[in-house]
């Protein structure tokens, strides 16, 4: 045992500040912030919270190991009143600031998520949030909060909360079956790393979105430190021994490191087999960066205060980021960027000089662990006072502008939302002039269609579907499909349904449409389930050869396209997908040209200007139609199909404005406001109408 404890002690050292470390936290921090700032300069920028996690894994697995040397056990209780005076200080101030400047700056379609998410970061579960918000479509194109980065600092206070765990559970066992227990502890470590990256490597490609904000997917970085720490005697020799060899290995992982944040992007799954590149990089340094260039580098002055003031700087230059072109209304410019680089570095500076470093090195001799605790949970406490009741009070808000809308829209009064655009209306004014009446933009966001049972959200294969209209003795049967598009007109389906007596079913997938192509998506999971869904839905089509009078088909604008017909381009595969895929019905097919985009300071544009100026709130036409579509295309290259084009109702001849009538077009970037929706469905159904003549379907044709 005394050999145990002479390795660990030659090889660890015992609480002395590493300058080697130093300067890997000064890069991993610099590498994160410049990435936020400028992705195209460093586009794997984001790996540097995998050298945080390597460094917090090694760090704190000999920390215990240490404890474990000195007692054989852990003091649980001790533990974490000692994490919680080192991050808990700087982390609820920086989101009590962050909720405040939430209240004040950000638009209230935001502030709900936005302090929700403040509230999760504060109990350190935020990682899970956005794994959730990740499958869920209708958040998947959401501005991402200021408080987004606390999902590292969420998978770190639970690795503290499991490793301790891990290592009693080895213990124990050691004890009941009379084991070393370093051995035991070791291989307790060697297993879950295992099982972790394993299970990382699977989720990394089935379910991107989740995988990255996993505990269960970024344990094996943890554990890889930990592992490190506990490395035998061997590797001390080696290093006494072989210092040419330990000094070109300390260069090859740093430029490792550097290679990793250049070469990776966000097209590359992540964390999986790429994340072991910068991890294996660090677990080096880690283990042999004492006597290599990356002490002395640690050691100047610049690269020495940025590494203590990592923690802070990681905290408080996002939210900097997100925060401010709330209150510029434009986005970043270079200078922006650059006075944010130095106002988080000041604001590091201070944090961590007034609040963090007391704070942590505060020596009372009668403070014990429960009066830490006891402490955390009452600094914690405004935190989420600010945040629930901020969001309490959003929320009703909110409720009383749907009720105000409600009231103005029961009549859908003449000159209200896209009838102020009609190109016969009379007696309107200027339609885009009109000051915003009908739904606030905090309403606006949350304004979802009703899916009912039409809707399949990610990953699932069945063909939900659900009806308008009368079931028997109409005088048409339709069938409409598409992706989250085609479920925001559904208020226009059930118009034309109860007003010309035809019955309308209804199949929507998120992400998924009607459609030959392959469909590229977040993950193998949800690529399998849309073409599950697009199969059920051609035996669907199949079987009721001879039930459906037409088929309306609506998609989002995009080229997500995966594997291509050789010789074909992007826009190509688009429009054979379409043509290919409608030859499954032996009904004519109507298309419907998806809606513009719009940008993500709409809303923030639309709270401030829209009753006193909303014009000033849309894109251009060419911005907001700039994606492609390919309804068009195939309609021509389609005997039995007709097209049906909105754009004169989202667009003058030079702008797609956000206000129109009265009426916010927009809930978020890419899709309408059932309100907005509402006032559109006399002008579709005109237009639908219109098509099906065209395509001679008439009541009793079939």
């Amino acid at each position: 045992m005394a050999q145990h404890r002479s390795s660990r002690r030659r090889l660890i050292g015992g609480h002395v500040l590493r300058a080697d470390v130093q300067a890997l936290r000064a890069l991993a921090v610099v590498a994160v912030v410049v990435y936020h700032l400028w992705p195209e300069a460093l586009p794997g920028g984001f790996t540097g919270v995998d050298v945080f996690f390597v460094i917090s894994g090694f760090l704190i697995t000999d920390h215990l190991a240490r404890e474990v040397d000195r007692t054989g056990t852990l003091d649980l209780r001790r533990f974490w009143a000692g994490r919680a005076r080192r991050l808990l200080p700087a982390s609820l101030l920086v989101l009590l600031v962050t909720a405040v400047a939430v209240l004040l700056t950000v638009p209230r379609n935001l502030q709900e998520r936005f302090l929700t998410e403040v509230a999760a970061s504060a109990l350190y579960v935020q990682n899970w949030q956005l794994a959730r918000d990740s499958v869920d479509y209708l958040g998947a194109e959401n501005l991402p909060s200021p408080v987004q980065h606390f999902w590292s600092l969420s998978v770190e206070e639970q690795f503290y909360v499991g490793l301790p765990m891990v290592i009693i559970v080895a213990i124990l066992a050691a004890r009941l079956f009379v084991l070393d227990r370093y051995r035991a502890i070791f291989g307790v470590l060697v297993i879950v790393t295992a099982l972790s990256f394993a299970y990382s490597i699977h989720l990394s490609s089935a379910s991107p979105g989740t995988a990255y904000f996993s505990t269960f997917t970024r344990g094996w970085e943890f554990g890889l430190g930990g592992i490190a720490a506990f490395a035998p005697p061997l590797i001390a020799t080696l290093t006494r021994r072989g210092l040419v060899v330990v000094r070109t290995a300390a260069v090859l992982a740093f430029a490792a490191i550097i290679g990793s944040m250049v070469v990776i992007d966000g097209d590359t799954p992540f964390p999986g087999w790429a994340a072991a590149v910068p991890v294996l990089a660090t677990v080096v340094l880690m283990r042999w960066g004492v006597p290599t260039f990356m002490t002395p580098l640690g050691r100047f002055a610049p690269v020495a205060l940025l590494g203590r003031i990592s923690y802070s700087l990681y905290l408080w230059h996002w939210p900097l980021i997100v925060i401010v072109p709330f209150i510029t209304l434009h986005p970043l410019t270079t200078s922006d960027k650059i006075a944010i680089f130095a106002a988080a570095v000041i604001l590091s500076w201070l944090s961590t000089r007034c609040l963090e470093e007391p704070i942590r090195f505060w020596n009372l001799p009668r403070l014990r662990p429960s009066h830490v605790l006891g402490a955390t949970l009452a600094a914690m406490a405004p935190v989420m006072v600010v945040a629930l009741a901020g969001r309490a009070y959003v929320e009703d808000v909110r409720s009383d502008e749907v009720t105000a809308s409600a009231k103005v829209l029961d009549d859908l009064p003449a000159c209200v939302g896209a009838a102020a655009i009609d190109a016969d209306a009379t007696g309107c004014g200027d339609p885009l002039g009109r000051p915003l009446t009908v739904v606030d933009p905090a309403v606006a966001a949350q304004e979802e269609p009703d899916f009912r049972d039409c809707w399949a959200t990610n990953g699932v294969e069945e063909l939900n579907m659900c009806s308008f209209g009368p079931q028997t003795g109409y005088d048409l049967h339709l069938f409409a499909v598409g992706d989250s598009h085609a479920a925001a007109l559904l208020e226009t389906y059930r118009y034309m349904a109860e007003k010309n007596d035809w019955r309308i079913d209804v199949a929507a997938h998120a992400g998924c449409y009607w459609t030959a192509a392959d469909i590229d998506l977040d993950g193998e999971d949800q690529e399998a389930a849309c073409r599950a869904w697009q199969a059920n839905l051609t035996d669907h089509l199949r079987e009721s050869k001879g039930t459906y009078d037409a088929v309306l088909t609506t998609h989002a604008t995009s080229l997500r396209i995966g594997d291509r017909p050789e010789g074909l381009s992007r826009t190509e595969t688009v429009v054979w997908g379409l043509v290919e895929a409608w030859k499954e019905t032996d009904a004519p097919v109507v298309a419907i040209v998806d809606n513009p985009r719009s940008t993500d300071t709409n809303a923030q544009c639309v709270e401030r200007n829209g009753v006193d100026d909303p014009q000033r709130c849309g894109t251009s036409r060419s911005y907001g139609l700039r994606r492609f579509d390919g309804n068009a295309e195939a309609v021509a290259q389609s005997p039995r199909a007709a097209l049906v084009d909105m754009t004169d109702y989202y667009c003058t001849a030079t702008r797609c404005p956000s206000v129109i009538g009265g009426v916010s077009v927009y809930r978020d970037q890419t899709h309408l406001t059932t309100t907005y929706v509402r006032t559109l469905a006399p002008y579709l159904d005109r237009r639908v109408r219109k098509a099906l003549r065209e395509l001679e379907v008439v009541p009793g044709g079939r």
